[in-house]
């Protein structure tokens, strides 16, 4: 193993990067909450989540894959009623990683979303979160902000850049837009063209609250 990697297994071990190797594994103990939870019961497991996230200092900003496993007694799956079914389980677990305190910036980075549940012979009820990612698209939670571009169009970006850094950064989504829009009356598809945008994944405004969002005048002015 080469002195870099190891390096960054290290980093990524203090929660400062992500696994250097695309993944990441959270166990939550108990029962998961549902849709049809009480507040206090979501509010509870969404705050067991958080604080297998506090020493996190990253959000991904790329696209993402989640497997989810739920382990459960055997007894209580067939015996009982007590289960939520097993969608409903999905968006309380979802929201808990997502927002600036959580792993991701929004589910609309989820690729791909598949669950599932296992029959166990104890009673350590609990989900196995496994999250699959580039490795290299993330950005410190410290630094981050959004730049609004026209319309509701949202980029993140790392305010700790260089001013120099910035001031380039600034003048490139500016030109950059222009360009899209030419591109586009030309009947360019979209897809093509999204790569003008700049950073690793645009999100809508909507998408985005809780975290700073600037016009692009006010991020270049901030360098």
């Amino acid at each position: 193993m080469s002195y870099e990697l190891e390096g960054d297994i290290e980093k990524a071990n203090n929660g400062e990067v992500p696994s250097p190797f695309g993944k990441a594994e959270y166990v939550v103990h108990g029962t998961p909450a549902s849709v049809q939870s009480t507040k206090a019961v979501r509010e509870a497991y969404l705050t067991a989540i958080k604080k297998l996230l506090k020493n996190t200092k990253y959000l991904l900003t790329g696209e993402i894959i989640l497997n989810v496993t739920w382990l459960l007694p055997t007894k209580s799956r067939f015996e009982t009623d007590a289960k939520a079914d097993i969608d409903n389980c999905l968006k309380p677990i979802i929201d808990a990683f997502t927002g600036p305190d959580g792993l991701l910036i929004d589910d609309c980075q989820l690729r791909g979303l598949y669950i599932c549940w296992r029959h166990i012979n104890s009673d350590d009820e609990r989900l196995v979160f496994e999250f699959e990612f580039q490795a290299d698209q993330y950005t410190s939670k410290d630094h981050l902000a959004f730049v609004r571009l026209d319309g509701a169009l949202c980029i993140p970006v790392n305010l700790n850049w260089p001013k120099a850094a910035i001031k380039l950064w600034a003048r490139m989504l500016e030109a950059n837009q222009a360009q899209k829009y030419v591109l586009e009356k030309l009947g360019v598809p979209y897809p093509a063209v999204a790569g003008f945008i700049g950073g690793s994944q645009p999100f809508h405004r909507t998408r985005v609250n809780g975290f700073k969002v600037l016009s692009l005048t006010e991020f270049e002015s901030s360098a």
